[in-house]
Formats: C-alpha cells, structure tokens, sequence
C-alpha cells in the first residue's frame, strides 16, 4: 500500500509541474483582446477575399453569357441556310453506319425496293449496316446487313464509282423508293440534304441554286471531271459532305461528289449519265424516263 501511494504522490507532483497555461494565437485569440493592427489585417484579409471571390462569379457569369449569345448566333446563321429536318420525314434516305464504330459514315437513297444507291467512299470504311425508316419503330431500329455491294463506274466523284447496297433482308417495311430524276429545272433551286450536324434524329437541310458548267469546271477537285457533275452555289453556312443527296422536286439527281466546297461552290455525281449502268444493275431502280 506504500507503493502504491508514493506513485500517486508522484504523478500528482508531475501534473503540477505541467505548464497547462492556455496561449491564444492569431487564430483564435479573442478580437477584444487583439490589437488596432490585428484587427486591420483581418478585416483587410476578409474583404480581400470577398472581393476576390465575387470577381470570380462575374467573370464565370460574363463568360457564360458570351457564350449562350455565341451559340445563339451561330445557331440562328445555320438556320438561315441550314435547315434541320427530322429523318422520318424523308424515308427513301438510308443512313450508312460503320460497324465497327456505329458512327454515320454518309446518306444513301433507297432507288429499288431492295436496293440501296450511294458514294463508293461509303464502302471503304469497313463492314458496313444501313439504318432505315423511323428509329421509333423496333423493326426498323436494328438496321439491315449489306450482303450484296455492286460497283458503278462514276468518275463524278474521287471513288470513281458509286455502290448499290443491297440486303438479303426485307427493306421496303422500313423505306420508300425514289426516282432518279432526269430533266433539271436550272431556273428553280435544288434542295441538299445531309447528314445531321448534330448527334440525334435529324437531318441537315439547304436550298441552293444550280451553277453554270462554266463556274464548275474553275471550282471543282482536280480528281473530279467535271462534265460529269452539277454544281451548286451559294453553300457558304451549310457543310456538304461526300454521299449527301442533290433533289429537286422529290426526285434525286445526285450525291456529293467531295467533302470540300471551294468559293461556295459544291459539286455532286450526275446520276443521269450512269442511269443505263444502273438499271442493268437492278432493272426495278426506278429512272424517270
């Protein structure tokens, strides 16, 4: 029990010993007690950092705006010679899809009821699918498999040809053919339409004029001859990329011969010079004679 008590003794006669005195610091030292200099330097800390702070939510909220009023008015300049129209609208269009990325390579038209017509660029990406009809409808949702693809010689576009697609599967549930139209109206316009510029169910849609053979043959890739194209103008805002669709009067009269467009100036294959290719191809595509 002796022991046992001098231990206590000892451990109390250490605490006592302990300097447990509580210090303040600049942190939490009471603002009574700090000094005119102190308590400048805080205030002065605290309104550098409000400032600091609400400099920044303006910037963020300026930046923004600027931006909204960007896309604002660049979506509206689209919109002036870019239309965008919904795919089920017009079911004689394929859509061609990669089937290693799923991405949309390019258009095609459906011109028999089991003959899909487009860029021969389209079949150089590798194993390819056509998406046809209305996404909505599971029928048509999956797309087709392309069993079947026949060159035509075409030296209107960089290929030097264009492809006829075609599937073992039924596609005339899911589309709509068009004619290949013969005899253009150059007085009249011709209306574009291509792939969507933006992701989703959409199709891009311009109306241009017809250009003379003259400015066609100044404006055109040197790969292209030009007596086998029709060109167009007046192209500026909306992009026309290879394998979209030239129409007039709900008849097709060509596909986009390149993707690039020189002084406003877009060129597409003449579909009337291979027409006879393309009928002995499919006798049911259907030509207006």
């Amino acid at each position: 029990m002796e022991n046992r008590t001098d231990d206590n003794k000892i451990i109390e006669s250490n605490i006592q010993q302990e300097n447990l005195e509580y210090r303040f610091n600049f942190v939490n030292t009471p603002w009574d007690d700090r000094s005119k200099k102190s308590k400048a330097g805080i205030l002065i800390l605290l309104i550098s950092i409000f400032v600091v702070t609400m400099a920044l939510v303006f910037n963020s909220f300026i930046m923004h705006y600027k931006g909204f009023k960007f896309v604002k008015r660049y979506n509206n300049s689209n919109e002036l010679s870019c239309l965008r129209v919904r795919m089920d609208e017009y079911p004689f269009v394929a859509r061609i899809h990669s089937v290693a990325t799923q991405h949309l390579l390019c258009l095609g038209a459906v011109v028999s009821p089991s003959t899909v017509i487009t860029n021969g660029v389209c079949a150089k990406s590798g194993p390819i699918r056509m998406i046809l009809g209305s996404i909505s409808n599971p029928r048509c949702k999956k797309g087709f498999s392309v069993d079947v693809i026949e060159s035509v010689l075409h030296d209107g576009v960089i290929s030097k040809r264009l492809v006829l697609l075609s599937s073992y599967e039924s596609i005339e549930f899911c589309s709509e053919v068009i004619t290949i139209g013969k005899n253009l109206n150059w007085a009249a316009k011709v209306h574009i339409l291509g792939r969507p510029i933006a992701v989703g169910r959409m199709l891009s849609l311009q109306y241009a004029n017809l250009a003379g053979k003259n400015i066609a043959s100044r404006r055109i890739n040197k790969h292209v001859n030009p007596n086998s194209t029709i060109c167009v103008k007046d192209v500026a805002r909306c992009p026309v990329r290879a394998g979209d669709l030239l129409l007039q009067n709900g008849q097709l009269f060509g596909f986009s011969s390149t993707s690039v467009q020189r002084d406003k100036v877009a060129c597409f294959a003449d579909l009337n010079l291979v027409k006879q290719d393309l009928k002995e191809a499919d006798e049911e595509i259907s030509v207006d004679d």
